[in-house]
């Protein structure tokens, strides 16, 4: 199995981060967009956990037999990692499959129908949740189990928080450290009870914002969101993005759907915050888009709950402005554009937005 080392990131990465740059972070190659890989993330496998945040055993299955029947490349997420780092080619049709939070099934539901397929996974995890005990979780000894058995653990943060969310009268400087803080606690646990822990992390409740993601490049890891898309080169490495699999989303139908996405190549322009200003607004996006073997002028942008958002092209930039704003939570514009090569593909971009209280204040979970 892989392990994550502890790379130093390279200076002209954290220049572009601190120029509010996400992407392109490396040298392209001709067939980039074509270059990637479909990454799911899972949080519970049951039928008695709440319907947002579950699958039951069953669809799960169905995924699985769908990925075995149609020969997708089941890939650790280290090898991914590595490949995206060093500009390297991944096998066509390649999968990971993620897991956040750590919760029970996946040992009891999840890991045997992955293992006697003899699969990679991960599962991101946060250390205060095994340390405490709670209920629902999994122990060390059970992740030392999931090890054993083809796993590959990684951190979800000490504690869980927002960490996009400053306390009040918390300088710039005391969030940087509390932050710092609540991943590298992590991870000296995770080294401490476990063989091979990645040097990978998942931002809890797939929240990050242009400083995290500078902070966690210059800390040296590698982090995945909860936005919904394929990976490829010209993913930021501190914001990969994975389809979440969850009831409402993952019958087979949307499942074989996800898998025949591939990267729309965007690069943001404006604004550079994924936190929307209050009292809310429809939120706008500016982002450029080049020429590819996409068709452009079908382009479509989805906000949930809303009529598709009006979208204004000149030369390569692109406009999307959301017909309503956004109700205090997260939120998404969900981009697609049909391929002009191959019937049934899409190319894909989610964008992140997090809508705060009318007042300032947060919304609750």
């Amino acid at each position: 199995m892989l392990t994550i080392k502890r790379n130093l990131i390279c200076l002209a990465c954290v220049t572009l981060f601190a120029m509010g740059l996400s992407f392109p972070s490396r040298a392209l190659g001709a067939n980039a967009d074509e270059d990637h890989v479909v990454i799911f993330v899972y949080h519970h496998v049951s039928e008695s956990t709440p319907a947002s945040t579950s699958v039951s055993p069953d669809v799960f299955e169905s995924h699985l037999d769908y990925l075995e029947k149609n020969e997708y490349t089941v890939l650790p997420l280290t090898e991914i990692v590595s490949a995206l780092r060093e500009n390297r080619s991944l096998p066509q049709r390649s999968v990971a499959l993620t897991f956040d939070d750590g919760y029970e099934s996946i040992l009891s539901a999840a890991m045997p129908r992955i293992a006697k397929r003899n699969w990679p996974f991960t599962i991101f995890v946060s250390t205060d949740s095994i340390e405490q005990g709670y209920s629902g979780f999994m122990g060390w000894s059970d992740l030392r189990q999931i090890e054993a058995n083809g796993g590959t653990i990684a951190n979800h943060t000490r504690t869980h928080d927002h960490l996009v969310r400053r306390r009040l009268d918390e300088s710039s400087s005391a969030w940087r450290q509390r932050v710092t803080a609540e991943l590298e606690s992590a991870q000296m646990k995770l080294e401490k009870e476990l063989e091979h822990p990645a040097r990978l992390f998942a931002w809890p409740y797939g929240e990050f914002d242009a400083d995290l993601e500078k902070l966690v490049a210059e800390l040296g890891y590698v982090a995945f969101g909860q936005q919904s898309g394929p990976t490829g080169h010209l993913s930021s490495l501190q914001s990969l993005p994975r389809f979440p699999m969850a009831t409402g989303f993952a019958d087979l139908k949307s499942f074989a759907e996800k898998l025949q996405t591939r990267p729309l190549p965007v690069t943001v322009l404006a604004p550079n915050s994924h936190v929307l200003d209050v009292p809310a607004r429809p939120p706008i996006l500016r982002i450029r888009i080049p020429d590819g073997p996409y068709r452009l002028a079908a382009l479509r942008c989805y906000v949930a709950g809303q009529e598709p958002a009006q979208i204004d092209k000149r030369g390569d930039v692109v406009t999307i402005t959301a017909r309503e704003s956004i109700q205090p939570g997260r939120g998404k514009f969900n981009c697609t554009a049909p391929s002009s090569e191959e019937n049934g593909v899409f190319y894909w971009y989610s964008h992140l937005w997090m809508q705060p209280v009318a007042d300032g204040s947060w919304y609750l979970e």
